[in-house]
């Protein structure tokens, strides 16, 4: 199989990816970015009924799943977005 990297104004910048990690983490907006949808939209469900669920206890659980979620993807964003910009071709 032969790899290829996609034209600039598709790629994907790191970058990018970590702002909006560092400001939207817990809602998942840099999975969002980085084309993982359903991952982002499990991460801001989460924090969205945690919020109300604060006083429970069971918000808390929620708000320390999203936040050891978006700690993982710190480390996890190169690759995403690597994954993304390299797709690989189709055999002929």
């Amino acid at each position: 199989m032969l790899a290829m990297t996609l034209p600039a104004a598709r790629r994907k910048s790191v970058g990018l990816a970590y702002v909006l990690w560092a400001l939207f983490g817990l809602f998942g907006l840099h999975r969002l970015y980085l084309g993982r949808n359903l991952s982002a939209a499990g991460m801001a469900a989460i924090t969205v009924l945690s919020v109300p669920l604060i006083w429970s206890g069971l918000g808390l659980l929620g708000f320390v799943t999203t936040g050891t979620w978006a700690l993982a993807d710190a480390i996890l964003i190169p690759g995403m977005a690597k994954a993304l910009n390299t797709p690989v071709a189709a055999a002929p």
